[in-house]
């Protein structure tokens, strides 16, 4: 009934389900997932249990663009390029990106500049299956792991480190929008 109350910008933006969700710093340490609802649609949603924590939208089948949502805010990331690719993060309704930067890719890990500076590591392991956040130092943020070998599921285990993070909630939501783009890139190498 609230819902039917509201203007229609505040309905589409997502306004209510924002304010159900809760921060992703409140979260770390609990069993997370992140999911693909229906398979029709390219909405994922990070889960405690049955509660959604953040979404993650593209909104055409094969964009490079993303939206990102959470109690803590909302972030869109796009990637332009295919031999030099560049990401980007901007709050979404600015138009100056938080941040920038090349995936440069050396074995299987690529470099994230903070915008204050520091810099943090995102390994991957030889198939794709996990994603882990790293400071310089190798000291882990957080790790997305594949479930099973079947399943579309995927594990989230968000470490107490990475709350020092003021950047950590579209940081958790920029790993998974990589690690689509590269299940999507070996999708496509494999035929």
């Amino acid at each position: 009934m609230l819902y039917s109350l509201l203007p229609p910008s505040e309905r589409a933006g997502g306004w209510v389900q924002k304010k159900l969700m809760r921060t992703i710093e409140s979260v770390i340490g609990r069993d997370l997932q992140w999911v693909q609802p229906s398979i029709f649609k390219q909405v994922f949603e990070l889960r405690n249990s049955s509660t959604v924590i953040a979404k993650l939208t593209l909104p055409r089948l094969f964009s490079e663009e993303a939206r990102a949502e959470s109690a803590d805010g909302c972030w869109k990331f796009t990637r332009k390029g295919i031999w030099k690719t560049t990401i980007s993060v901007f709050e979404c309704e600015d138009e100056q990106p938080i941040v920038s930067f090349e995936g440069k890719r050396w074995g299987k890990k690529f470099e994230i500049q903070l915008p204050g500076g520091e810099k943090l590591l995102l390994a991957t392991d030889l198939w794709g299956w996990k994603f882990s956040l790293q400071t310089e130092t190798g000291e882990m943020l957080a790790e997305v792991k594949r479930k099973g070998f079947f399943s579309g599921t995927y594990n989230v285990d968000l470490r107490r480190r990475g709350s020092s993070y003021k950047e950590l909630p579209w940081l958790v939501m920029l790993v998974w929008y990589i690690m689509i783009l590269e299940r999507r890139r070996q999708h496509a190498a494999a035929g």
